[in-house]
């Protein structure tokens, strides 16, 4: 009975250390990416594209899924689901090296596959983002509107048609390619938002800072905003 017992402790342990040794993950087949480029990257990939990603980031939150984290710039943030257990929660603001899969289904799910605490600069992975080349457009064709103007313009447009606007309005935040901006009012008057989406880099904004947006409106159900050009 005593054989039979040991017997099965050692079987025990070595399934245990067969399981915590089952996945290895090959930095090498993750490609470095900033998290911006990332949601780029995201944007463009075919339905059923499965990539592997390494990015430098700062850790936000734990949600009941998994973890939140910023870009460095703070402009972008990544949800990651967390189904290996093994991995620990970071610290507060740590800064630290995400290995992750992203599977596109309409939109991207995110599996965090490992995490590289000795690294902390995105140098560290040979990064290299996507420039801040000026975009080739004609300013001369985008027509000059208040934001609230061209809120009322939305609502009267018809199906599928195309416009091109300019505003200046202030900067509010960004989050990836998502941009949001609102209208100059009087003190008592609360600003027009408008939401747009980038389609390439643009410089770093500070939060009110006063911008000439170029912008193209597409009227679906609502209308859909590119963000074309931003005049500083």
């Amino acid at each position: 009975m005593k054989k039979l017992s040991w017997g099965l402790l050692i079987c025990l342990v070595a399934l245990l250390i067969l399981a915590c040794g089952q996945k290895k993950v090959d930095r090498s087949q993750y490609a470095a990416i900033d998290p911006f480029d990332y949601k780029l990257n995201e944007r463009k990939a075919e339905d059923g594209s499965v990539r592997k990603f390494k990015s430098v980031v700062q850790f936000w939150f734990k949600n009941e899924k998994g973890f939140t984290f910023y870009s460095l710039d703070r402009g972008t943030t990544l949800d990651v689901a967390v189904t290996d257990q093994r991995i620990t929660t970071p610290e507060a603001n740590q800064i630290a090296t995400i290995y992750y899969t992203a599977t596109k289904k309409r939109l991207d799910t995110l599996v965090l596959d490992d995490i590289d605490y000795t690294n902390t600069t995105e140098e560290g992975i040979g990064l290299e983002k996507s420039s801040l080349a000026p975009p080739a457009i004609d300013r001369a064709s985008y027509r000059d509107i208040e934001p609230f103007d061209y809120k009322i313009e939305a609502e009267n447009a018809d199906q599928g048609e195309v416009r091109k606007y300019k505003s200046t309005v202030l900067f509010s935040a960004q989050n990836g390619t998502t941009f949001y901006f609102v209208s100059q009012e009087d003190d008592d008057a609360e600003g027009t938002l408008l939401t747009v989406r980038a389609n390439q880099r643009f410089p770093s904004l500070m939060m009110g800072q006063e911008v000439t947006v170029y912008y193209t409106a597409k009227k679906g159900i609502v209308d859909l905003l590119s963000l074309d050009d931003i005049e500083l």
